[in-house]
């Protein structure tokens, strides 16, 4: 099984944009291909650039995470679709998450300033799971994008670039729950066990996953 993996030098999250990217021009669907690996054809118009990064298993909790992956399928100059996916190492029920204490957010930084201005959290609710798209700077939900469960480990988001697309981002992972031991409580006082991917600095995207700002 082959894996595309980043180590990244340190940087605040806040202060500048991702060192390291791996990219991979893919003319066809990755099914065809191994785990993490790209492949290439001549047989479609539609080019796909997958982007791997793995993660050590160093966090408590359930929603440790293993691997998240972007994909970003070429429309035509105007439009692109872009799929971010996240596994983790243990798999977990979808009806723990919730908004509050159990999710997956990405922070996307749609512009050239550090920072981000959009954020997609994972959550459920209502009987299914959720991406709600948030404004960072009103905090309010701009829209929602398509969620699936790919299976017991992993979820894929997808939506158009104009609503997710972004030049770079980084994932976090939240878990608390009042039974879990490493998660839970200690001395009386809540714990939240928190993995960032990556650990620092953040995942750039190539430019067809750029959005058109105003």
């Amino acid at each position: 099984m082959h894996r595309i993996t980043l180590r990244l030098a340190p940087m605040s999250h806040r202060l500048r944009l991702g060192a390291v990217t791996v990219v991979a021009l893919v003319c066809t669907t990755l099914l065809a291909s191994p785990p993490g690996a790209a492949t290439a054809s001549l047989m479609t118009t539609e080019p796909t650039y997958t982007t791997v990064v793995t993660d050590p298993n160093d966090t408590d909790g359930p929603l440790d995470v293993s691997r998240v992956k972007h994909s970003i399928r070429v429309i035509d100059r105007q439009h692109a679709r872009i799929a971010y996916t996240v596994a983790t190492y243990s798999p977990y029920a979808a009806r723990r998450l919730n908004a509050r204490h159990r999710n997956f957010v990405i922070e996307l930084n749609r512009d050239s300033n550090p920072g981000s201005e959009r954020n997609v959290r994972v959550s459920y609710a209502s009987g299914s799971l959720t991406a709600d798209v948030i404004s960072n700077a009103t905090r309010e939900t701009i829209g929602t994008v398509a969620v699936k469960r790919l299976n017991s480990r992993t979820i894929r988001i997808n939506g158009p670039r104009d609503v997710i697309g972004a030049r770079s981002y980084f994932w976090t992972s939240t878990f608390h729950a009042r039974e879990s031991g490493a998660c839970g409580f200690g001395d009386g006082y809540p714990i939240t066990c928190q993995d960032v991917v990556p650990e620092r600095g953040w995942i750039r995207m190539d430019r067809p996953a750029w959005p058109t700002l105003p």
